[in-house]
Parts: structure tokens; C-alpha cells; sequence
């Protein structure tokens, strides 16, 4: 048997796994989330201003002055960590009120790693019989779809996530797109996600699948210090 992925609706037993997969695509961001936060011109600004006031009103030495830097980049560090596991839990809890959720399970022989080359991804929405063949599996990517507040019924796409070791073979595209034909299918009018300036791969993704940009805001991490511009897209149903 040839190694394939299926994108199917996601089951109860699958939870645990579609939790490691949106912490991995969380942490993911923290290397990118570390250098975008760290020179933000408050950041650096703080540790300058703080390093002046020691020196001139404490009578710091320049050296515990210039300690102020990494002592600013370990805070960094610990903030985005805490904001990444935070955003995990928080879209783990989410999934369990879904109105509908997909996986990406990747079957094989033996599922060790992502094998070299193209694989063969499938749709099977539908409760399939079980291989005769001796068949391994595992799950490299999950959506979901909850209730949007709004004047239509629409549907909130979030917690995409891809495994590292599968990304660009087109797994978040059949994602998306799966969900957009199960979202006409069960009569929403739109969906609507939110992508931040450190995930430019999912929002070029839903750009080139027809996704709309509806507006932009500001979601403030730690006060006015750590602050994260986000871009709030949209897909009208009927027109898609």
C-alpha cells in the first residue's frame, strides 16, 4: 500500500492529537514572535531608558547597564512562550464546541516521517470500511470550524494547523477548502478567520482560496508593550 492522506471529519478520539498538532503549529511562530516583539520600538526603547536611568541616577557600570538587553530578550522569550501555550489551550478548549472539525491522517505502511515526493491526498467525508492490508496512520493537520457571532450565520474558521514535517504538500489547502464545501453544505452564509502578521503562510493561503480581508486591529498581549496587529478575513459562501 502507497502512502496517501485522507482528510476526514474529525472523531472524539482524535482530540488529543489535534491538540499537539495546533501547540506545534503555535510554536512554530516563537522564533519569528521572539525577534518581532524584541525589536518593536517600545521594547527597545524601555531598556535604553531603563539602562540610562541606572547609570546616571544609580551609578550603574555600563556592563549592568548593557545586561538590560538580554535581561529584555529572556522577558520576551517568556512572554511569547506564555502567549503561545495560552493561544493553544485556548483554541484546544474551542475545538470541543465546533460545529464541525477536519483532520488530515496520513496512512501508509508505516508511518515513520513524511516520505520524500508528492502524496495522494484524499476526501472521504463519509464512514469507511476498514483495509484488509495492515495500515498506519497518524494525524499531520486539523481545522475547525465554531459559531460566529454576527448578523449572519456564519462559521469561524481557526485552529489550522499543520505538522512541521508536512508543510507544503497542500494539506491546509484541502483543509481549508473542505471546510468551505462543508460549511455550503450546512448552510452558512460565511466564514471568517483572523491571521496575525507572524503567520503570513496561512494568510496567503486563504488569499489565493478567495478569502477576503474585512478589516484590521490590534490585540494587545502585555498592556501597550507587546501589542500583535492582526488581519480579520472572510469568505461569502454563495459566491464562492
Amino acid at each position: 500500500m502507497s502512502y496517501e492522506i485522507v482528510i476526514r471529519r474529525a472523531r472524539a478520539e482524535d482530540a488529543v492529537q489535534r491538540a499537539e498538532l495546533i501547540k506545534l503549529g503555535l510554536l512554530s511562530h516563537q522564533w519569528n514572535a521572539f525577534i518581532y516583539f524584541l525589536f518593536q520600538e517600545l521594547t527597545l526603547e524601555g531598556a535604553v531608558l531603563a539602562g540610562a536611568v541606572l547609570f546616571i541616577f544609580c551609578g550603574a557600570s555600563p556592563a549592568a547597564c548593557a545586561a538590560l538587553l538580554p535581561a529584555a530578550a529572556a522577558l520576551v522569550v517568556l512572554a511569547v512562550s506564555l502567549a503561545h501555550h495560552a493561544l493553544a489551550s485556548s483554541h484546544t478548549q474551542k475545538i470541543h464546541k465546533e460545529l464541525f472539525g477536519l483532520v488530515a491522517e496520513a496512512r501508509g505502511p508505516l508511518i515513520m516521517d513524511a516520505p520524500p515526493g508528492r502524496v495522494p491526498i484524499h476526501t472521504s467525508l463519509q464512514v469507511c470500511s476498514q483495509s484488509s492490508q495492515p495500515v498506519h496512520s497518524k494525524l499531520v493537520g486539523t481545522v475547525s470550524v465554531s459559531e460566529f457571532c454576527g448578523p449572519r450565520s456564519s462559521g469561524w474558521l481557526h485552529a489550522l494547523a499543520v505538522h512541521p514535517n508536512w508543510h507544503r504538500r497542500g494539506v491546509g489547502r484541502s483543509l481549508v477548502s473542505t471546510a468551505r464545501q462543508l460549511a455550503v453544505d450546512s448552510g452558512l452564509e460565511s466564514l471568517e478567520a483572523v491571521s496575525s502578521h507572524l503567520q503570513l503562510a496561512a494568510r496567503t493561503l486563504l488569499h489565493s482560496l478567495g478569502w477576503e480581508i474585512r478589516g484590521t486591529y490590534d490585540r494587545q498581549l502585555i498592556g501597550t508593550a507587546l501589542i500583535l496587529p492582526l488581519v480579520r478575513l472572510g469568505l461569502d459562501l454563495p459566491y464562492a
